[in-house]
């Protein structure tokens, strides 16, 4: 079992958001790759609405950069 937030303060991890497992059938939300029970859900900014290539797992708090987004978003999660 994962306590919460025991990443928060590691470094940020590169990842394809292309390679995650999904969850739930969703094309945004991810398995996280380090605690495997928390959800990284694609965020986006907060004053364009664009998705962003800064993540972070609501369970362990890892931080990931997709280096795969934000160019072409609609492509890269497909």
């Amino acid at each position: 079992m994962t306590i919460a937030a025991e990443n928060i303060n590691k470094k940020p991890i590169t990842v394809r958001h292309s390679n995650l497992k999904r969850c739930d059938d969703s094309i945004y939300r991810s398995v996280c790759p380090v605690c495997k029970e928390g959800i990284l859900l694609v965020r986006r900014d907060n004053n364009t609405g664009k998705i962003t290539n800064k993540d972070r797992c609501l369970s362990c708090g890892q931080a990931f950069i997709y280096e795969d987004l934000p160019a072409k978003a609609k492509e890269a999660v497909k």
